[in-house]
């Protein structure tokens, strides 16, 4: 016979063996798990015991354990079962689809579709999205080999989803639409709803509301008409947020308690739960704060009555809180977010550093500044290591269960690394580009600056000159001509001496009106310019050429006559001056303007005092940035201007 230790281990077997027959009508899936225990025992017994024939036929007879028959409509509770870890534990519902698909068991066409949607949808949970449309075009390409039409138009469904949040806007319009012509007939009133309620919120996601919200009210009259208390919250809250986004609160508002009042008469809490986070969020944004309140309060009398960490709990809470700091109410919005982290297998729709940032503003808010900025390093440190500590743990059970944790490990390191470097380079082409654009507008602001301080100094010239010429006119032309005029009535009549008089004051006329012509600078160069004014001063000036080419632009050739014509006029009215001499000569990268004159010793601070046109001449030479000076030797005064290149 057996030894002891032998007959305890199969006793131990043939008990586990009764055991999983009996659950196998129950659990179809946990023989997963009874193979791997019944083997490893198996194998332990070989290697302690000769009797390898009769434990080699007990391995064989559990091999057949599938076989022994699993009622074809049990299948569909381990799936269903499956299904419900998609939002609650994602991750399990994957690795059961995975130990489910690679074949433990027969699984027919269907069942197949099934298991891959699952795992897609729980790839999408975990926002794994290039894996989720793989697994849903797996589904549907599997789903139409075989003719499962409302496999395949779920399937489709999904896919345009994973599309849409993808951003490939235009793969899921063709989704949607491919489904939308497959169920025309009005066979599948909630596949219909769902897809026509999935296309508002592409649209809407677009802000094209206007054509968002037709689709939105066809989803709702087509989940009106199902059962299915899920499609119609679906339907009902995408199409009261769009119309209360399109500005239409009222109907919004009263599609979203329309659909309250259908959850509360079906009596199930989850489901009157879910549907007060959307009325909660139109509420605080009108500012009904009495509003808010009410179906706050009224959610919290139904919380003991849903499993805490269900996603309709969580999505209540996290909307409570989030309202409640806009209302101030720190410290009720904190002990919502306490009791979300201490939560057992709780999945916060927020991710986990966005949860305690808020969590870091309620403590702002209370003016705990400890917390609040313990609140903030945690925020950081999850967001750097994107949950490192996490993915590590996942991957260690991974590596217990398969062999191929250290490849994805290294692949998320790589992703996470990638990741990093992107911040960074995204980071720094931000702050390049920021700097950029403030330089450019701060050069523009300095040149526009420029321009108008040229401009009004132009403009302050040209009303100096005017009054320099209205003085000149008043004080010369116009007391010639009270002398002329006296000496008529006076009856004198020396004509020669009256001509005279007529001769120097239309000479002065004709200086004046030279002055008031501008230079013909598109004939003349300024050198020849000067030449010819010095001419005409009837040998009060002299022009001392110079042999040098002189390289100037027309606004500065222009003001430099000016300039000429501004200091002459002074030193000749108002200097005592017998005669000036001019000289213009380039010196490397300067222009250089000298003017002498033998008048009285010239001060320039009394200058400026006494309005003789001082102002005007430096105004001119800051326009055409260069330089000014006055000095006095060997009882000559001269003038000076230097321009440069």
């Amino acid at each position: 016979m057996f030894c002891p230790k032998c007959s305890c281990i199969i006793g131990r077997i043939l008990l586990t063996l009764t055991k999983s027959l009996e659950l196998f009508n129950f659990c179809h899936l946990l023989n997963i798990y009874l193979y791997s225990i019944i083997i490893l025992k198996i194998k332990t017994m070989i290697s302690i015991c000769p009797h390898k024939l009769f434990i080699y036929a007990i391995t064989a007879c559990i091999a057949c354990i599938p076989s022994f028959g699993s009622p074809a409509g049990k299948n569909n509770d381990w799936i269903d079962e499956i299904d419900s870890y998609v939002n609650s534990n994602p991750d399990s519902a994957i690795i059961l689809c995975n130990d489910a698909i690679r074949e433990h068991y027969p699984l027919d066409g269907s069942e197949k579709v099934a298991l891959l949607t699952i795992r897609g949808n729980a790839n999408f949970t975990l926002g794994n999205y290039d894996t989720a449309k793989a697994d849903f075009r797996k589904a549907a390409d599997l789903a139409f080999d075989i003719a499962d039409t409302l496999a395949y138009i779920n399937a489709l469904s999904d896919l345009g989803v994973a599309y849409r949040v993808s951003q490939q806007q235009d793969s899921a319009m063709a989704c949607y639409n491919h489904a939308l012509n497959m169920i025309k007939d009005g066979r599948f009133p909630d596949m219909e709803a769902n897809i026509l309620t999935s296309l508002a919120i592409l649209f809407a996601n677009q802000g094209r509301l206007k054509e968002a919200i037709p689709f939105a009210e066809k989803g709702w009259k087509k989940a009106k008409l199902t059962d299915d208390i899920e499609t119609q919250i679906y339907a009902a809250s995408s199409l009261g947020s769009a119309l209360f986004l399109a500005g239409d609160h009222n109907r919004g508002l009263a599609t979203q308690r329309s659909i309250i009042k259908i959850a509360e008469r079906k009596g199930i809490p989850r489901y009157i739960l879910k549907t007060y986070a959307s009325v909660i969020a139109m509420h605080n944004r009108l500012g009904n704060t009495d509003s808010v309140n009410y179906y706050i309060n009224r959610g919290r009398t139904l919380l003991d009555k849903v499993p805490e960490a269900s996603i309709e709990s969580v999505g209540f809470l996290e909307q409570s809180f989030v309202v409640l700091t806009k209302m101030g109410r720190y410290k009720e919005s904190l002990d919502i977010q306490m009791k979300i982290l201490n939560m057992l297998d709780s999945r916060p729709f927020m991710p986990l550093h966005l949860l305690y940032q808020r969590i870091a503003l309620n403590y702002k808010g209370l003016g705990d500044i400890e917390r609040m900025n313990d609140a903030y390093i945690k925020a950081i440190e999850i967001a750097d290591s994107i949950h490192q500590s996490d993915i590590n743990k996942q991957m260690s059970d991974f590596n217990a269960r398969y062999h191929a944790a250290e490849k994805e490990l290294a692949i998320a390191a790589l992703r996470h690394e990638k990741s990093r470097r992107g911040m960074i380079i995204a980071i720094l082409a931000g702050v390049i580009a920021a700097t950029s654009l403030l330089l450019i507008i701060y050069l523009r602001s300095r040149r526009r600056k420029t321009e108008l301080a040229n401009i009004k100094a132009r403009i302050e010239g040209i009303e100096q000159e005017r009054g320099r010429l209205a003085h000149e006119l008043h004080d010369g032309v116009c007391n010639d001509l009270l002398g002329i005029e006296l000496a008529l009535a006076g009856g004198r009549n020396d004509t020669a001496e009256i001509s005279e008089m007529l001769r120097a004051t239309r000479n002065e006329v004709r200086s004046i009106s030279h002055e008031l012509l501008p230079p013909s600078f598109n004939r003349l160069s300024l050198s020849q310019l000067i030449a010819a004014y010095a001419y005409k001063s009837d040998g009060f000036v002299e022009y001392l050429p110079s042999q040098d080419q002189i390289d100037l632009d027309m606004e500065q050739s222009m003001n430099l006559y000016r300039i000429i014509q501004e200091w002459i006029a002074n030193i000749r009215h108002h200097g005592a001056a017998r005669y000036a001499t001019i000289s213009l000569k380039q010196s490397g990268n300067e222009t250089i303007l000298d003017i002498c004159d033998n008048g009285i010793a010239f001060n320039p601070d009394e200058a400026n005092s006494s309005g003789l046109g001082i102002d005007n001449i430096r105004q001119r030479v800051k326009a055409i940035n260069g330089t000014i000076d006055f000095t006095r030797r060997n009882n000559i005064n001269i003038m000076s201007v230097k321009i440069f290149k």
